[in-house]
Order: C-alpha cells, then sequence, then structure tokens
C-alpha cells in the first residue's frame, strides 16, 4: 500500500475522513485548502511521503506514541496522561472578556511569550468570512486578535509549516485533538525533513467534541438567517444546548440539534475528547461559568502553569469530584462513538 498522496487520498480523501488540520499542507505542491477543503491538485508517484505520515486519520498505534511521549510509567485514567486535572481562569480581565472559558490558554501563551519560553506560538484566526486559519503570533495584541472559539475546522497546522522561521525559534502551538496528534506523529514519523516540527516545544491542547464543514454550514446559516455579516458563535452548556450567532441585527439561537447534520464525517472517526497528545489540554467547565478545566500532562505543561499561577497570570482551584467524573465519562463515550463509526463504516475488524 502506498504510504504517500496517493495512499492518503484511498485512506481519508475518498473515505470523507478529512478533518482539515492543515498537517499536510504546505510540505509539497500537490495539496492547497479551499473553503475549508483540502484538495488535490496533481497526483505524486511518492511512495511515501509526509502528508500521509502526519496526518491524524491514517492509522497510528496512540498506545506506543504515547509511551514514547510520556515513557512506560504514565497515569492514564481514561482522558490520556495525567500529571494534575484543576480548573483555573486567568486573572486579567482582558483575557476573561475576550477569549473562552476564563481566558487560560490566551493567558499561558502570553506568559510563554513574555518569559521567552516561546518565541513564537500557532493559533487559529477567525477570518471575516468566519473560515478559520493558522496565524503565526509574537505578540499579545496577535493572541488578543485570535482569542475566542471557532466551531469551524480549519488548517491551523499550514502556519506551522510556512514560517517563515528565522532559525532557532521555539514555537508554541494550540490545536484541537487532531491537531496535537498530527504533531505527535510529526515528531516521531521515519520520513526525512520534519522541518518545523523540531521547534515545536509547547502544545496546548483544546478539549473537542466535533467541529462544523464550513461551506455546509454556511449555505444553511444564510439560509436560515439571511446575508448578514456573522459577527461571533458560541455553544451553551447542557442543559440548554444553543447554537448561538451574534450578528448585527442581533443575537440568533439555534437548537444544536439542527447543526449537527454539518459535523464534519472525520470528526465521527475520532477517539480524543481532550487532546490527549499535548502538554496542557483546556476545556471548558461545564455548569461554573468563567473557568477552564485544565489537564496538566507533561514536565512542560506543568512547569509553565505553575510559573504563570505563582507570577498572579492565572488562578486555580481543585476541579470537582463530580465534574472530573463526567470528563472521564463523556471522554470514554466520544472513544466508544469513534469506535463505533470505524465499524459501522467497515473501516476497522468488528
Amino acid at each position: 500500500m502506498s504510504r504517500g498522496l496517493k495512499g492518503l487520498e484511498e485512506k481519508v480523501f475518498q473515505k470523507d475522513l478529512c478533518i482539515a488540520c492543515g498537517a499536510c499542507l504546505s510540505l509539497c505542491p500537490y495539496l492547497r485548502t479551499w473553503r475549508g477543503r483540502v484538495v488535490k491538485l496533481h497526483d505524486c508517484g511518492l511512495e511515501e511521503g509526509r502528508c500521509f505520515a502526519y496526518c491524524p486519520r491514517t492509522e497510528v498505534d496512540q498506545g506506543a506514541l504515547q509511551r514514547k511521549a510520556h515513557g512506560k510509567g504514565y497515569n492514564d485514567v481514561g482522558i490520556g496522561p495525567v500529571r494534575k486535572i484543576l480548573m483555573a481562569r486567568a486573572r486579567d480581565p482582558i483575557w476573561r472578556k475576550k477569549a473562552q472559558s476564563g481566558g487560560v490558554v490566551s493567558a499561558l501563551i502570553d506568559y510563554a511569550l513574555k518569559k521567552k519560553a516561546i518565541d513564537a506560538a500557532i493559533l487559529t484566526l477567525r477570518d471575516t468570512d468566519l473560515l478559520p486559519k493558522g496565524r503565526m503570533v509574537r505578540n499579545r495584541e496577535d493572541i488578543f486578535n485570535c482569542a475566542g472559539s471557532n466551531y469551524i475546522s480549519g488548517p491551523t497546522l499550514e502556519a506551522l509549516h510556512k514560517g517563515p522561521w528565522q532559525g532557532e525559534e521555539r514555537i508554541g502551538a494550540v490545536g484541537l485533538p487532531c491537531q496535537a496528534l498530527a504533531l505527535a506523529k510529526m515528531r516521531t514519523a521515519p520520513v526525512e525533513k520534519k522541518g518545523s516540527i523540531d521547534k515545536v516545544n509547547l502544545v496546548i491542547g483544546l478539549f473537542c467534541t466535533w467541529s462544523l464543514e464550513y461551506e455546509k454550514l454556511m449555505v444553511f446559516l444564510k439560509k436560515r438567517l439571511g446575508e448578514g455579516c456573522i459577527e461571533k458563535m458560541d455553544i451553551t452548556p447542557p442543559p440548554e444546548r444553543l447554537f448561538k450567532i451574534k450578528m448585527a441585527d442581533g443575537l440568533h439561537s439555534l437548537p444544536v440539534d439542527e447543526i449537527r447534520p454539518f459535523i464534519r464525517n472525520g470528526c465521527r472517526a475520532c477517539f480524543d475528547m481532550t487532546a490527549e497528545f499535548s502538554d496542557i489540554s483546556v476545556g471548558t467547565v461545564e455548569g461554573i461559568e468563567g473557568w477552564s478545566t485544565v489537564i496538566l500532562r507533561s514536565d512542560t505543561g506543568e512547569n509553565l502553569f505553575i510559573k504563570a499561577e505563582g507570577e498572579g497570570m492565572i488562578e486555580s482551584q481543585p476541579l470537582p469530584e463530580d465534574h472530573l467524573n463526567h470528563l472521564k465519562e463523556a471522554s470514554l463515550l466520544k472513544k466508544g462513538r469513534g469506535l463505533d463509526f470505524l465499524r459501522e463504516k467497515g473501516l476497522m475488524d468488528s
């Protein structure tokens, strides 16, 4: 079997499993992104390539990959490697107001840049047409412009490949579980010319249940809400579960069930809700507004968090036990849904 572009096309594109994470983009001239999709421009004769090796939807032994990253003794309680689980928020009101769920991610990236733990970060910027893309940031203003949630998947990791990088930079990356997995595969891939992955020394992962397909969602929203400019989207926590869209004419609300048909097919094959391959994982604390669930997974992540809290950039509290139990349950349910989907599509043994 080809482990190059031909294999990627057969295993991922033709089975509609691509999630447009950006891991394969700007590595060769044959792949491009267009309106939220990765498209092939031309055939490639390589039998082994980085596009296949880096893709989070090609086969991977996740246990072996975790052991390489964390050693044999890591503590896995159903949500990946764990050093500590707590809830936290940024102390600076600018992040709590602009960013998502307490602004922890923005505050940590801001702190890491200030303290030279990293020289640049790869974040996700939402364009005026709502289509997300990767953005290299080096200062607080750029972080501020990227703050907030994106429910549409975008090729964030393309920005890592494109740079431009000037030499020995240390890079931080913030991404979804599929993007954290792609970064882990880049580190361990046997193919040559790993490129910028050797510069990445901090990965902050975002909890994710699913993301939406751009073109189908836009057709639906324009039909329901008209042609006005969409300024912001958000999803309220259970039991309400509304998809809220802020436009110039006011705030519109739709039941989440109405947008479920636009979930990317590749997201249905995902096993990971909590970004298990990151140094720090961050998600909403359901029922406690303005706080984030934070999972510290590595020495790098734990050390950065402790220093940021010690210098007053963030504050933390223990995560209530009932919230932790719910998180574990939700994570295991997503793993089960991923297995069921693959079996249903004939992509793995029963």
